[in-house]
């Protein structure tokens, strides 16, 4: 029988992925399949932002692997959840949606990854926005990607932002403008108080395209080479494995923590790990998996009278279906509109820092016993993590078995600038905690922190911090031997692959990253098509997929 065989392959459709298959779909001269091993994002609860709340506990959406005991954590395991669905994690994340600072992009540079400074990414940021605003010097008002204000202004937000400028934090009328530095209420990935994600942004307006397919429910096995030529991948799609070929490129955009997993699968990654799963090397590459980086956060819960939380306005009969009346009329400024996050800041942990380097933020809810419910009483909590931590990690195959998950280890705060960074920004949070802005709203400490010494407040950190979702780094760009692709995002010693996600950050951004991986999907599908645009057009063939034995 006869391999089924397109000119691109994106194996992914996630923030990133599904943006650049989108995108190279534009040429109606070139065939893209877009490969997701989760399925359709047909779920209501994507589509509402509050309800990333219910969403993040479905498991048919997002899996929950474990990482490996973190010794400097108390030898716990971690929880990694991540979006296995249309859309991937930008269908199911707290919605934030902050692109990170200036200098990130221009220390991406200095690292090696040519071209990747803030003067040269930020057209593609442009390029991505709807943005409330309108077009400005940073800002695009034409884009796909739906960015607007968190509408709902409340007392609990309004005294966050108080303490904060009482501390000399200076308040911030633009996150995704000229500085990241100042507290704010934060921008979100909505659009009338409907979730943007790149499922519906990008995909749902143009999946009709006839040179443009999608399959969902079909886990990528490995990439298939002939000699170091990428010629399509191995999939499993309705109970078969079945091989699909690209006449053009392959591109993995499975996420940080699959797409090296993937990679060492098909014989790209540390020689000696390959060798001893006995999987043939087409590539030694040693960074393939290391580098691996995301923020480690913690937080802070607090009891308060206000009636301005998720716990009075949603948490009985009568105020849940008043505030999805509201809502269903229209109205914005509504809990039903808000992620995760509602206010935050972006500031130093100590004079001498020169940058920004603790994000603390508030989300406006207390979370009941099982975690996706909301406590009876009123409350919220205050969380941060260090926006740049030094520890590093690693993701490295245990199997062969491509359904078998990869070994996580992050290190976790294994620096003693991470520690202490850290301890902080914890500091901060009660500073935050005594203020007269958190007086007027009767705020109270539910963990007994407030005059702790240094060693209570670190085990503190050690036994309840988690993770940020902001996985990153693992098939970083460079220049240099241990970079795992060159800054146009092509796979270092073999052809026609290429890493589009957030892998090939070099340093993670300051911020959460889904903004950041939708523009580094942006970037990677131009760069795409400038190396294909001096290629001949060729026609679209449609003959019959090749089924292999299982």
């Amino acid at each position: 029988m006869h391999e089924e065989s397109f000119d691109y392959i994106v194996v992914g459709a996630g923030s990133a992925g599904a943006v650049v298959a989108t995108r190279l779909s534009e040429d109606p001269d070139v065939s893209v399949l877009l490969i997701e091993a989760g399925p359709e994002d047909r779920s209501y609860w994507t589509r509402l932002p509050l309800g990333f709340g219910k969403i993040l506990f479905q498991d048919r959406y997002v899996p929950h692997h474990m990482s490996e005991p973190e010794a400097e954590m108390a030898n716990r395991a971690i929880r990694l959840p991540y979006g296995s669905l249309l859309g991937g994690s930008s269908a199911i994340n707290g919605l934030i949606y902050i692109r990170g600072a200036s200098w990130d992009y221009d220390q991406w540079q200095a690292l090696g990854a040519a071209g990747w400074s803030y003067k040269d990414v930020l057209p593609a940021f442009k390029k991505i926005e709807r943005h409330y605003k309108g077009a400005s010097a940073y800002h695009g008002d034409s884009g796909p990607f739906g960015v607007e204000r968190a509408r709902w202004r409340n007392d609990v937000a309004d005294a966050l932002l108080d303490a904060a400028q009482s501390l000399g934090v200076q308040r911030n009328d633009d996150m995704n403008g000229a500085t990241i530095e100042g507290c704010f209420y934060n921008e979100l990935a909505t659009w009338n108080g409907r979730r943007s994600s790149t499922s519906l942004n990008y995909l749902e307006p143009n999946r009709h395209r006839t040179n443009f397919t999608i399959w969902t429910e079909a886990p990528v096995q490995r990439v298939d080479f002939e000699q170091h030529r990428a010629v399509g991948v191995t999939l499993r799609r309705d109970g078969a494995e079945i091989r699909v070929r690209a006449r053009r490129e392959v591109v993995l955009s499975a996420g940080a923590l699959h797409t090296p997993k993937l990679l060492q699968l098909s014989g790209i990654g540390p020689g000696g790990l390959l060798q001893s799963q006995g999987i043939p090397i087409i590539a030694d590459l040693q960074g393939v998996g290391s580098n691996l980086m995301d923020h480690l956060s913690f937080v802070c819960p607090f009891s308060t009278t206000s009636r301005d939380t998720f716990n009075k306005r949603v948490n009985s009969v009568g105020g849940l279906m008043r505030e999805a009346f509201n809502y269903y009329l229209g109205k914005r400024d509504t809990p039903f509109a808000v992620g995760a996050g509602l206010a935050g800041m972006y500031t130093r942990s100590r004079p001498d820092v020169r940058t920004p380097d603790i994000q603390v933020g508030m989300a406006p809810f207390m979370p009941g016993a099982r975690g996706y419910d909301l406590a009876k009483d009123s409350g919220f909590f205050v969380g941060a993590f260090q926006c740049r931590p030094e520890s590093r990690g690693s993701v490295s195959i245990t199997s062969t078995d491509a359904a078998a998950p990869p070994r996580v280890a992050f290190n976790h705060l294994s620096t003693p600038l991470d520690v202490q960074t850290s301890l902080d920004a914890m500091k901060f949070i009660l500073r935050i905690a005594g203020t007269g802005a958190f007086e007027r709203v009767n705020a109270k400490l539910v963990a007994p922190l407030q005059g702790a010494s240094d060693d209570v407040l670190l085990d503190y950190i050690r036994s309840t911090s988690s993770t940020s979702f902001h996985y990153s780094g693992t098939a970083r760009m460079g220049e240099d031997p241990a970079a795992v692709v060159d800054p146009q995002l092509r796979v270092r010693g073999v052809s026609n692959l290429r890493v589009i996600d957030a892998s090939v950050m070099p340093v993670v951004v300051s911020t959460n990253t889904n903004a950041a991986t939708i523009m580094i999907g942006e970037r990677g599908a131009e760069f795409i098509k400038r190396g294909a645009a001096h290629r001949p057009l060729r026609s679209v063939a449609a003959p019959q997929p090749e089924l292999i034995d299982a």
